[in-house]
């Protein structure tokens, strides 16, 4: 259990994170906390169900999913990263049922504070270790041999208990790889697999890179003690120490004045803008924003990363029922249900795919792929293919660097893969995760380094 919710805590995640994490489009809605008078399992909770969320997290098709199959209304409050991490350590664990952020910030209100509760595996019934990926059911087995210690950070942030793995401390929904974002026009298509394309001379005055601490930091820190100008082990890239700090930022400092970066980012959008007006060729953008910017009409290709310690940055975001909200307002099987029927079904695999987002739930193919159940439709074999087998598809496509999975006519009959069909950028998952490099955390020194990354910042 979390240490009691302390203005010392509040104040140490609340303003650290405030300054140091990426802003998402939000907004916060009013809610009617009316009490439906009856017995029967989810009619007996206030209502809506109130939920506080990243945009990313809890998309519009969310909500209206959980509604149609509950006949329940759920409100979303949207909000950054910090923004909904404060709003739950000020009070909002009493008022909210469920928070969603991600591994980078989630410790503060899992770990930190007594603002969370654990979820039972028992009262998830889709959550079966034949249906999950090993990533999430032993990734210290999966994980260890090529992250080290960075694998059992992984596990802390899944489970309250890694030995018996009776409850989930941070449920899992979604999840990606992330890696740079380049356009094919400018740069040799295939030629990025490492984070040190960022610092690579010939792309000088052109690199768009992310200005969130938590995420530029480690990615030049696996440049760096890939090139041996930095000690340390793979197991620390995630939690380092104020040295290796020290001269993360000391290097970006020196990249940022001698002109390596066209801009820093922090606004999503604002990395979409970049890259698609192309005053940027090659950034380390998320994949929803290279798929806005194809869909903007410039081509942009995102990275397959290499093995070893330039892999992919991994990172995960959930459901976490509010602790004593969801019981208090007697919303913990609604919340149960908003994870388990909506999020681990058959529908929102191939919702949330047309972001570039994996489910923790692939490996149930019978569900995943081709079966069906109260959330509606599976994936198809055409789109499951494509997206976790690395398949091309089925029609031929005649600009893969302008592909959009949304808006592709995915077959939902077996059939043959096109020599010209596209396939997935960044290959298949069982590739992606082989090649991780990274797992992100909000790391200990979180203080230290936001007192330090503001010099990179005013640089």
């Amino acid at each position: 259990m979390g240490d009691p919710l302390t203005r010392r805590n509040f104040m140490k995640y609340a303003g650290s994170a405030s300054a140091g994490l990426a802003v998402a489009d939000g907004a916060a809605a009013d809610a009617d906390a009316s009490r439906v008078e009856s017995q029967d399992g989810l009619q007996n909770g206030q209502r809506p169900v109130q939920w506080a969320s990243t945009a990313y997290a809890a998309r519009d098709g969310q909500s209206q999913k959980f509604e149609e199959m509950t006949d329940i209304p759920l409100n979303r409050t949207i909000g950054d990263l910090p923004t909904t991490q404060q709003r739950i350590l000020g009070g909002g664990n009493e008022t909210f049922d469920a928070v969603s952020v991600d591994t980078s910030s989630a410790g503060a209100l899992t770990m930190d504070n007594d603002v969370t509760a654990a979820t039972p595996t028992s009262a998830l019934d889709k959550w079966d270790s034949d249906a999950i990926a090993d990533l999430f059911t032993s990734p210290e087995e999966r994980l260890s041999d090529q992250i080290g210690a960075q694998a059992e950070t992984l596990s802390q942030q899944l489970w309250m208990d890694v030995n018996d793995q009776q409850r989930l401390r941070f449920p899992p929904t979604i999840y990606n790889f992330d890696a740079i974002g380049y356009n094919p026009k400018f740069v040799e298509p295939g030629s990025v697999s490492k984070w040190s394309a960022l610092f690579d001379d010939q792309y000088s005055g052109q690199v768009l890179y992310d200005a969130i601490a938590a995420i530029g930091i480690p990615e030049a820190l696996m440049h760096m003690m890939d090139n041996n100008m930095v000690q340390g082990e793979v197991g620390q890239l995630n939690d380092p120490t104020r040295d290796q700090l020290d001269q993360a930022i000391d290097f970006l400092v020196k990249q940022k004045r001698n002109g390596q970066f066209r801009s820093t980012w922090t606004a999503y959008g604002n990395s979409v803008n970049l890259m698609a007006s192309e005053e940027a060729v090659v950034g380390d953008i998320w994949q929803p924003a290279a798929l806005d910017v194809r869909r903007s009409g410039t081509p942009c290709k995102y990275a397959t990363m290499s093995e070893g310690v330039q892999g992919y940055r991994f990172w995960y975001a959930g459901i976490i029922p509010t602790k004593p909200g969801a019981q208090q307002r007697n919303n913990v099987d609604e919340v149960n249900t908003l994870i388990n029927d909506v999020h681990y079904g058959a529908w929102f695999p191939g919702f949330i795919q047309g972001w570039g987002y994996s489910v923790p739930q692939y490996p149930n193919t019978e569900l995943v792929r081709t079966g069906s159940d109260d959330s509606g439709q599976g994936m198809g074999p055409e789109y499951y293919d494509w997206a976790y087998r690395g398949e091309r598809t089925y029609q031929p496509v005649e600009n893969p660097n302008l592909f959009d999975p949304q808006s592709y006519d995915w077959s939902m009959e077996e059939g043959e893969p096109d020599q010209n069909g596209q396939q997935r950028d960044s290959g298949p998952i069982e590739e992606r995760i082989d090649r991780i490099g990274f797992f992100q955390i909000w790391p200990s020194n979180a203080d230290y380094m936001i007192e330090r990354w503001r010099d990179f910042t005013s640089a």
